[in-house]
This record gives structure tokens, sequence and C-alpha cells, in this order.
């Protein structure tokens, strides 16, 4: 795996969701080191904050995505067996809001 960077630009809410996702990914696989992890959701939550959604479930959707790049940028405080559930919590939250967002494209 590649290692991810910062998105340049948020188009769509999924697009934030997946790049989340794909984050912890690399995180888990050590592709990414903590502290960078944090640093480069830190940078996302802004531009996340700043994005204006498209549609009814964007609108939705926002807050949640906002408070899940917020505890992906605190990466760097989750240890011991409370990281691994932490993550698992983060991915699970992350693939449904992603289904959910999907659906909107599907409509």
């Amino acid at each position: 795996m590649t290692e991810p960077s910062a998105l340049d630009e948020i188009l769509k809410l999924k697009i934030a969701a997946s790049w989340m996702l794909e984050t912890i990914n690399a995180y888990e696989e050590g592709v990414l080191e903590r502290k960078f992890t944090s640093a480069l959701a830190k940078k996302v939550l802004k531009k996340v904050k700043s994005y204006i959604p498209k549609g009814e479930h964007e609108k939705e959707n926002k807050e949640t995505i906002v408070d899940l790049c917020m505890s992906l940028s605190t990466i760097d405080r989750a240890e011991g067996n409370f990281e691994k559930f932490y993550l698992t919590s983060l991915k699970e939250e992350l693939e449904r809001v992603i289904e959910e967002l999907e659906e909107e494209n599907d409509e």
C-alpha cells in the first residue's frame, strides 16, 4: 500500500470518509506512524469543516464525518487494547457512513 497524503480538495464527503478508512488501514499495516496519521487527519479536518454539503445525505452526515475525522486526529493518544477498539469503532462508523452516502448517489 502506498502512503496516503492529505486530501488536496474535497469534492464529496464520501471521498473524505474513504480517505479516512484508507488512512486507518495504512496505519494498521504500519505504513503510517501514529503522529503522522494524526497530523494528516488534522489537515483534512480543516477541509471537511469548510466543505459545503451537496445533497440531503451529505447534510445529514457532515457532522458525523467531522467527528470521525476529529477522532482520527487524536490517534496519537490511543494505546494498547484501547487502540484496537478505537480503530475498529472508527472503521465501522466510516463504513456505515460511506454506505449511506453511496445510497444518495444511487438515488
